[in-house]
């Protein structure tokens, strides 16, 4: 018999088609992998078929597999994923999102990434018509109040800890703060010497991630107005909110000054980010923000909203501006046009800011969450 605590995590989002929940889910397991302790433990993964191949590619064969049908955000997730768990008979199950199913008691630890559809709410923020949107967002606030409130809870930082403990009355000892990283492949030798090489600088700024509205990309069209001589590139794959963008450009007779590049490949996606005068990251509300580090690790000096979370993580290492102020943005921009010194001192902050964070310290308290749900002080 196995004495081993067995620790299930749900990885059903894993990988990068997931955006940043799977980037987190990748990142966690290949961390905890390599950490001397993985080994007091029986881990199992639940994963989706067309997601095994892949995971077991990457993990090997650290960990157990069960795979499953049972899609995210179903009703088959809350009635029989239970079953599934159940059958496993783990001491503890990781959820790497809040979908917990209700009806699963046993020990568990959920990481809420962030709320933001508590605070962004209406048909203007869904592509579902509205009698649909406001049921599903009707389960999506009660479903994420039962788990907040009933489970060990992990979160991407303490601006969200503190809001949750406030909000929700939890106790500070259920909830940890487990910043996250970087993926490791903006850090390889071959990224270093795309961002050490001498390119010349372009006049065009990046904006990098969906059109959601609490992304507010609005804002930077705003400020494009009043500097027709700057190019904005969007590295973002095409869906609904696009078409929004667009038809603001076209009213605004700015077509031609920004240009949708899509899904780029890797050395492609560098380069350009290498020759940028600065990444944009206008957001109204975030959980971590993985967007600005990436931006930092390969050399593009980034000017940020100052909002929620985002002077927690970037600290010193950007330009801020005010989200719903046009004109600061104006100023941040033009601030970095004409100080060549001040953009070489933030990329220098943030080579230094990307440094603080690392997938192994994740894993490390993720690791000790773990245990002090199991109550195990020493395996």
């Amino acid at each position: 018999m196995n004495s081993k605590p067995h620790i299930v995590i749900d990885a059903r989002l894993y990988g990068p088609k997931h955006t940043g929940i799977g980037r987190y889910t990748k990142n966690l397991l290949s961390a905890l992998s390599k950490l001397p302790d993985f080994k007091k433990y029986r881990f199992t993964l639940i994963v989706y078929p067309e997601l095994e191949t892949e995971i077991k590619k990457d993990l090997g064969n650290k960990f157990a597999y069960v795979s499953t049908n049972i899609r995210h955000y179903s009703i088959q997730e809350q009635i029989f994923l239970p079953f599934t768990l159940y059958r496993l008979k783990p001491d503890l199950v990781h959820f790497t999102h809040f979908n917990k199913p209700i009806f699963y008691f046993g020990k568990s630890v959920v990481t809420i990434h962030d709320l933001i559809k508590h605070f962004f709410t209406g048909p203007l923020n869904t592509t579902k018509n509205a009698s649909i949107y406001w049921i599903k967002h009707f389960f999506y606030i009660t479903l994420t109040n039962i788990v907040i409130k009933t489970n060990t809870l992990i979160v991407p930082s303490d601006y969200w800890r503190d809001y949750i403990i406030k909000k929700f009355k939890v106790s500070p000892q259920k909830i940890t703060t487990t910043y996250e990283a970087i993926d490791p492949a903006f850090l390889t030798k071959d990224n270093k010497k795309i961002v050490n090489c001498k390119l010349k600088i372009e006049n065009y700024l990046i904006y990098t991630g969906n059109l959601y509205p609490h992304k507010n990309i609005n804002i930077i069209v705003e400020a494009l107005k009043e500097l027709p001589e700057i190019r904005l590139k969007i590295i973002c794959s095409r869906n609904y909110f696009t078409q929004r963008i667009e038809d603001l450009l076209k009213k605004y007779q700015m077509t031609n000054q920004v240009d949708f590049l899509g899904y780029l490949p890797d050395v492609e996606f560098k380069q350009i980010y290498s020759q940028a005068l600065a990444l944009v990251h206008p957001s109204l509300m975030e959980g971590f923000s993985l967007t600005g580090l990436e931006a930092m690790a390969l050399g593009c000096p980034v000017i940020s909203s100052n909002s929620t979370c985002l002077p927690e993580i970037y600290q010193n290492s950007v330009l801020y501006f005010d989200p719903h102020n046009s004109n600061e943005l104006v100023s941040k921009i033009q601030e970095l046009q004409n100080n060549p010194k001040l953009r070489e001192k933030l990329i220098k902050l943030g080579y230094q800011q990307v440094a603080k964070y690392s997938w192994s310290n994740t894993a490390t308290q993720t690791l000790s969450v773990y245990q002090q749900t199991l109550k195990i002080e020493n395996l």
